[in-house]
Order: C-alpha cells, then sequence, then structure tokens
C-alpha cells in the first residue's frame, strides 16, 4: 500500500496489472484478490481510497464531497492517468458515476461501469434507508467499531445524501461518460428497494445504456461472486478503451 499526501489527508492507493487505467475505488469494501487478478489481467489497476474511507485518513468532517472526487483524480494524476476506466459494484457502484460528473471539467473517467446500485429513481430512497441503519449502528457501539475500521460511517451516509440532492435519474440522463451497469436479479436490498429490476432494465435501455442481470444473485450474493460479472463488464470496458485510444 502506498500513500499520496493531498492536503495533509493520507491517501491510500495501489498499482497492479497493465493496460488502460482503470479505477476500483475501496471505499466500505475490499476488492477480493481472486477479482483484482482478473481485472489486472488487461488493465492497469488502480485501488485507491478517498479520505475517510479504507486505509486513508479520517478527517471526521466536516466532510467535502468535491474532495472525494479531487482524491480519486489527483491520485491517478500522480501515476500518468489523466483519464481512466472506471469499475464499482454497491456504494463504489454510485460512486463511479457520481464522480463521473464531479470531474466533468477534466474529463478524467472516460468510462463508468456501476454495478449493484439503481442508477435509475430517486435516490433519496436509499439515502434514507442508509440513515436509518446507521441509526441502528450508532445503538451497537462494538458494530459501529467494527464498520469504523474499514470506512468512516458517517462519510457513508454524507455520500449518499448528496445523491439525494440530484433529481431523479440524473447520474444516467447527466452522465458526461458512457455508462454500463449490472446487478442480480434477487437484489432487493439496493435495486428492488427503489424500483422493479424490470423497469430499470427497460429505463436504462431506452437512455441507451447497456446492462447486464445475472440469475439467481442477490445483492451480497453478487457481491461475494463478481468474478461471475468481470468477463461482459470487461469486455465493454476494453471497447470502450479502444474506441477512446486509452
Amino acid at each position: 500500500m502506498d500513500f499520496l499526501d493531498i492536503d495533509g489527508a493520507k491517501i491510500a492507493f495501489r498499482v497492479t496489472g497493465s493496460g488502460p487505467a482503470l479505477l476500483a475505488p475501496e471505499c466500505n469494501y475490499s476488492w477480493f484478490p481472486e477479482l483484482v487478478q482478473l481485472m489486472a489481467r488487461r488493465f492497469t489497476v488502480i485501488i485507491a481510497s478517498p479520505r475517510d474511507f479504507g486505509a486513508s485518513t479520517r478527517t471526521r468532517g466536516p466532510y467535502t464531497a468535491d474532495c472525494w472526487a479531487d482524491d480519486m483524480r489527483r491520485v491517478a494524476m500522480t501515476l500518468g492517468f489523466p483519464r481512466f476506466l472506471f469499475f464499482g459494484y454497491s456504494f463504489t457502484g454510485a460512486f463511479g458515476p457520481w464522480l463521473a460528473q464531479q470531474l466533468a471539467e477534466h474529463g478524467s473517467v472516460a468510462a463508468a461501469v456501476a454495478g449493484g446500485f439503481p442508477l435509475l429513481g430517486d435516490y433519496g430512497v436509499t439515502s434514507r434507508d442508509v440513515d436509518a441503519q446507521m441509526a441502528e449502528m450508532e445503538r451497537d457501539k462494538t458494530l459501529w467499531t467494527r464498520i469504523d475500521q474499514r470506512f468512516d460511517p458517517v462519510a457513508g451516509a454524507v455520500f449518499y445524501r448528496e445523491l439525494a440532492k440530484l433529481p431523479p435519474n440524473s447520474l444516467v440522463e447527466g452522465a458526461p461518460c458512457p455508462l454500463y451497469c449490472f446487478w442480480g436479479d434477487r437484489d432487493q436490498d439496493a435495486v428492488g428497494m427503489v424500483l422493479p429490476p424490470e423497469e430499470l432494465a427497460e429505463g436504462l435501455s431506452r437512455r441507451g445504456v447497456p446492462w447486464q442481470q445475472y440469475q439467481g444473485y442477490d445483492h451480497e450474493g453478487l457481491n461475494n461472486d463478481l468474478q461471475v460479472a468481470w468477463p461482459d463488464a470487461e469486455r465493454w470496458l476494453l471497447e470502450q478503451a479502444r474506441v477512446q485510444g486509452l
């Protein structure tokens, strides 16, 4: 693990593989080594955590979402990649399209794969659910401490509140780069909570966003077996890299 000092915060990152740059942030979860090995076959994989997440500095507030986006951009720039592809799931699945919009003036995110998050619909639904979960966690100090070892739960909730400020559907309709979305057909924890999967699929198709649904997987099940989804995502990312000359 390496660290980049950004305005006094230590931003954790590591790099593996070769090929077009692929940012795969670690925020609330770490990637399984088997998935990282697959990603590194064709891509220079940048695994980085913005401040308040992963092994990076905990600021404990005030939380500034702009800093999270800038942390990722500056890590990639330091490594020599002003533009990069993106892969994320669940929290980071939402983080990718959001990051693309935050860094639109730089054109940093060339294309983003967003798994396990409903890119369409009212993002406030997810935010309110996260706030409810956080209220429960606060009553269990042992659980709170265990989660805080991976990321600052308050920062996670603040991120979802930032999403809730966006108009419905805007992660897709305001996207400055191509998007690809995937999820499990039994995902009621993230996707089905916001809108039925068939409605998400129809809405993405109507907006020209490719998608894939994996049979027999709920939210955590697919998270634990992302190698199943990776081949389709890899093909799409390689095509985006080719078209955009990365």
